[in-house]
């Protein structure tokens, strides 16, 4: 029941900006302030543990982007702004690529409870947020429905330099074809702008399968290829903080855009 208040709390404020911290300072200062204060109780890791509201146990290190933001991991909270459409569509798919999962492995882990039947696909370059990711996927029970890939997706094969690591790059469509997937139906990029590079070197998953691209916007670029996508026939539902659902078709009359 306590579950299902929370998931009303987050559908009801997906479309405003009382819990997203790029809309609120007070909201970005106390979700600071908590993971600040929830780091002191590991003093001496590397990592820490976190319990979550939605049965999920998470391990993240301290290093992680994922550290700063334990309060809505915790509440299951993260991203409202396209949560209702995110768990609409994982919950018809078969197949999801989440790009930039990171060590949290949000989206992964909440499209395998969201939907038994779903194989997740986890792209995550970074090896110590793989590692993380890994653990995650592993400890919360989602390995059997998982693929995590430790590699970056970008226009062209390639090695490239992230974090003072040496990455290998794949593209979108190579890495479809490598993995022989039935469909692709649902996408996630959150990859702090090299989401261009991705899409252009998925240019044939996107016209083939036609998924359901959720889109973490950070610059010039990005948006550009928004752009190019709506060209194509795709509908771009914009939300605070540039994210952008893309749609190949309109959505249901039950959503409000």
């Amino acid at each position: 029941m306590f579950q299902k208040i929370l998931d009303f709390v987050s559908r009801v404020t997906s479309r405003t900006r009382l819990l997203q911290y790029r809309g609120s300072r007070t909201v970005y200062i106390t979700m600071m302030s908590f993971a600040k204060l929830y780091h002191l109780l590991f003093a001496g890791r590397e990592y820490i543990i976190l319990p979550t509201l939605w049965s999920v146990r998470l391990y993240i290190p301290k290093s992680s982007f994922a550290s700063s933001r334990l309060l809505t991991l915790m509440l299951n909270l993260v991203e409202p702004q396209w949560r209702d459409y995110f768990d609409y569509y994982i919950a018809r798919s078969t197949v999801f690529i989440d790009i930039g999962a990171a060590s949290d492995a949000y989206y992964t882990l909440r499209s395998c409870k969201l939907n038994p039947r779903i194989k997740a696909i986890a792209v995550e370059p970074l090896v110590n947020e793989y590692k993380y990711l890994l653990l995650n996927v592993k400890d919360n029970s989602c390995i059997d429905r998982v693929i995590p890939i430790n590699v970056a997706l970008c226009e062209e094969e390639k090695v490239i330099e992230m974090s003072g690591q040496k990455i290998k790059c794949l593209t979108l469509d190579g890495l479809v074809e490598t993995l022989k997937l039935p469909s692709v139906d649902v996408i996630k990029i959150d990859v702090e702008g090299a989401g261009a590079e991705i899409i252009r070197g998925g240019i044939k998953v996107i016209h083939n399968y036609k998924p359901v691209i959720f889109f973490e916007v950070h610059n010039i670029s990005e948006k550009l290829v928004v752009e190019r996508l709506e060209e194509k026939g795709y509908v771009a539902i914009e939300r605070y903080g540039d994210m952008y659902i893309l749609l190949p078709i309109l959505p249901p009359q039950s959503f409000k855009t």
